[in-house]
Order: C-alpha cells, then structure tokens, then sequence
C-alpha cells in the first residue's frame, strides 16, 4: 500500500483499493486452480497469488496484476508442481492416516497407543501444513531446484518455531473466521492466508539473506 496524501480520505481509498485486489487475487487463485484442474492448479496458483501479493503488499503491483498473476503461473506451473507432489502424498498419508485412527480400527486401539499416534499424526500434519507453506514463499521468491526446496521447505519451519507457529495459527485462525462467516471464502479465502503467510516466510528468509545464503 501507498502512503495517502490527502489524509483520511486517502487512506480510506488505499484500503478500499487494496480491499479490492485482495478479492482479485482470490479469484485468480480460484482460477488458476480450476484451471490447473486443482490438484494440478493449486501449487501453480498458490505461487503466483504470493508473488503478486507480495508487490502488492509493498506497493509495487502497479495496474498490471493479473498479466503478472499469469504470467508467474505459466512460468512456475511445471516447476510448482513438482515441489508439491511430495505435499500431496503427504496430504493423502496423513488423510488415510487420520481416518484409521478416528475410524473404527482406531477405537480397536488401547487408549495410550491411540492418543499417542493421534498426536504424532497431528504433529506430522502441522510440519508438512508448514513446509507445503514455506514451499510456496521459496518458490515465490527463489527459482531453485527441486530437492533443495523441499530441504529448505521442511528444515526451515523446524529451526524457525516461532515462524512455524505463527504460519499454523493464522492459518487456525484463517479457518475459524472462515466458517463462521462463509461469505468471506469466496472474497479472500485464499488471498488473505496467502498473504500473511507469504509475509510471514519472506521476512524470515530476508533475516537469513542478511546473514548469508538463504537457501542454500
């Protein structure tokens, strides 16, 4: 956002203007995923959704946001799909998992050994929700290869936990508000979470940047 120089009034319509292209951004992301028939949309869209946020959010989108969403899809449509097919196995693993383990199979369990996975299979879902996450702001800021931004995408929540944290509460968050007020998903469903958690692992990439290879 841009400094307004005609006081209220002008932050007013910054904030209306932002407002705006949040929901723009949401339904790009919405496209682009129906587009990329979802499994193969998501990662591609979520990519080029924190890259355009991310102008967005210190000033530089200019008027040109959707030929920039576009652009960074079809560019970073292979390359995102690789990097989240290791985020979609594990997504249906802990799926399979979580269903054995509140499903019938899992009552059969003695209590000790079912609370105990039941939180290890929590656990495992907060590391990959948080590398699937950090795998987005990397591709939107680095073009690397694949191996090492899954390296980099699960080592950099465990040795950051106040940024793994704060990535799985706004997303807890994100859902609470989201299903008490359903009008607001298809407004800024994806583009809210997108950019908090984008600003999120930027910011913790560019401490590391000062220091020495961010990525590396």
């Amino acid at each position: 956002m841009t400094d307004a120089p005609l006081g209220w009034a002008g932050r007013l319509m910054d904030w209306l203007r932002f407002s705006t292209r949040l929901v723009l951004v949401n339904v790009l992301f919405v496209a682009g995923a129906l587009a990329g028939l979802v499994v193969l949309g998501v990662f591609p869209a979520a990519v080029a959704a924190t890259t355009v946020l991310g102008r967005l959010r210190n000033g530089s989108a200019g008027d040109s946001l959707v030929r920039d969403f576009i652009t960074s899809y079809r560019f970073q449509f292979r390359h995102a799909n690789r990097v989240g097919s290791a985020f979609w196995i594990a997504g249906v693993v802990l799926v399979l998992d979580f269903a054995s383990l509140l499903g019938p199979a899992g009552t059969a369990m003695p209590a000790p050994v079912h609370a105990v996975l039941l939180a290890l299979s929590t656990a495992a879902a907060g590391v990959t929700l948080a590398a699937a996450a950090t795998a987005v702001g990397l591709c939107s800021r680095y073009r690397d290869s694949v191996a090492r931004t899954w390296r980099t995408a699960l080592m950099l929540p465990l040795v950051s936990p106040a940024m793994s944290l704060s990535l799985l509460a706004t997303l807890a968050a994100a859902a609470v508000v989201f299903s008490g007020m359903t009008v607001l998903v298809p407004l800024i469903g994806a583009s809210v979470p997108l950019l908090i958690s984008g600003w999120l692992v930027g910011h913790r990439l560019a401490g590391l940047e000062a220091t020495g290879p961010a990525h590396a």
